[in-house]
């Protein structure tokens, strides 16, 4: 699997978990160790897709436009 691959996984993973927690608020929630309450948790996992929405901008190939200018 290659690296995009797996930052596709996570993104669709992680809105995956959005839906879910959105559907199903509880007053708490904890992942690592960590316990954050329902909004801080929609926050942590919104950064994760912005920060995989980063990666793969950052894959993506791009084009300069130029144009040519002959005195």
């Amino acid at each position: 699997m290659s690296n995009l691959d797996q930052i596709n996984a996570i993104k669709a993973n992680t809105l995956a978990q959005m839906a879910e927690v959105s559907a199903q608020k509880k007053p708490s929630y904890t992942e690592d160790g960590q316990t954050f309450n329902w909004t801080q948790y929609l926050e942590h996992l919104q950064h994760r897709v912005d920060w995989c929405n980063e990666q793969l901008a950052a894959e993506d190939p791009f084009e300069f436009p130029t144009q040519g200018f002959t005195p």
